[in-house]
């Protein structure tokens, strides 16, 4: 895209900003669509332990690590000063419904880690990684998801889900009962200050951060904290970012912020990696083993498509 072409397109945007704050007030929705949970299989929800209440979400990286906000969990801590969060939370898996009943997998909480550099007031290195106490057991409808290595393009199709609410005043029993996905556009950090610039926000645009832009077709709400910010290449999900800030919730012409984990890629995988020599590998194997067998069954049904696509090009 050259110079000009960047220029018009940022006009562009400017344009329908200033249009949509004479738009009505009520328009004010995240207009997320529902996801099954075959389609993010790497979506945790962490949970009160005693309401068995949904508190904010996260993302698999392998069989004892999640990865979210580092806000969340501080913000978390100073409501609930007297208990560890091995004791107020626990992490849920495979499961899209937020008010379900099943018996699905569950994880105790073994210990977290913030970023070393992170800093709550100025959100930035906004990242926390969980451990598990027990290992994660992949399924189907459980497994990791890979950090995407290097950053995405300007105007790069992206997915954010989460559960949360359509307005910004809504209690957390008006949340969406279903797990939701926001497909938006990445959007540079230059346009993103702009688009932040009449509440004099722009300062809080760092390079490590990726915003994400809908021009009024939805928004990050209310209750959506530490969700995945994901690009889909070649039918994978990578993950790219790490839900952060989002200011004037609910409002559809105003970006999204994210902490951008290529940025900490050394940090987060030499804090995620598992020591050894104190792994159950009988235990280990199992989750592996599972692993294997679902990979091989989408190899088999991937083929058994492109086959039946085949034949039926060759009928006459």
């Amino acid at each position: 895209m050259g110079r000009w072409s960047r220029v018009l397109l940022r006009a562009t945007m400017l344009c329908f900003y200033i249009a949509s704050l004479q738009a009505d007030r009520d328009k004010r929705m995240a207009s997320g669509t529902d996801v099954e949970q075959e389609e993010v299989p790497y979506q945790v929800s962490f949970r009160f332990i005693e309401q068995d209440r949904h508190l904010g979400s996260g993302a698999i990286l392998n069989v004892r690590y999640i990865i979210t906000q580092a806000s969340f969990i501080w913000k978390l801590l100073r409501t609930y000063p007297e208990q560890p969060l091995s004791t107020l939370a626990r992490i849920r898996f495979g499961q899209v419904e937020l008010k379900s009943k099943a018996d699905d997998q569950f994880r105790s909480i073994h210990s977290y880690t913030y970023h070393p550099l992170f800093d709550f007031e100025a959100a930035r290195n906004d990242i926390a990684l969980v451990r598990t106490l027990e290992y994660i057991e992949f399924n189907r409808f459980v497994q990791p998801i890979v950090i995407r290595k290097g950053f995405i393009p300007e105007g790069s199709a992206v997915m954010y889900t989460d559960w949360g609410a359509e307005k910004d005043t809504a209690a957390q029993d008006e949340y969406k009962e279903k797990l939701q996905k926001l497909d938006a556009r990445a959007i540079s950090n230059d346009l993103c200050k702009e688009l932040l610039s009449p509440w004099d926000l722009q300062d809080l645009v760092y390079d490590t951060r990726v915003c994400i832009y809908t021009n009024g077709t939805g928004s990050i709400c209310t209750g959506n904290v530490g969700g995945p910010l994901v690009v889909i290449e070649d039918g994978q999900p990578q993950l790219v970012g790490v839900m952060s800030y989002v200011y004037r919730a609910c409002n559809s012409y105003v970006p999204g912020g994210f902490e951008r984990l290529w940025n900490h890629y050394e940090w987060i995988t030499k804090t995620s990696t598992i020591d050894y020599s104190y792994v159950n590998f009988g235990e280990m194997c199992r989750a592996v083993r599972n692993v294997a067998a679902q990979l091989l069954m989408q190899n088999k049904e991937s083929v058994r498509r492109r086959r039946a696509m085949k034949n039926s090009m060759q009928t006459p």
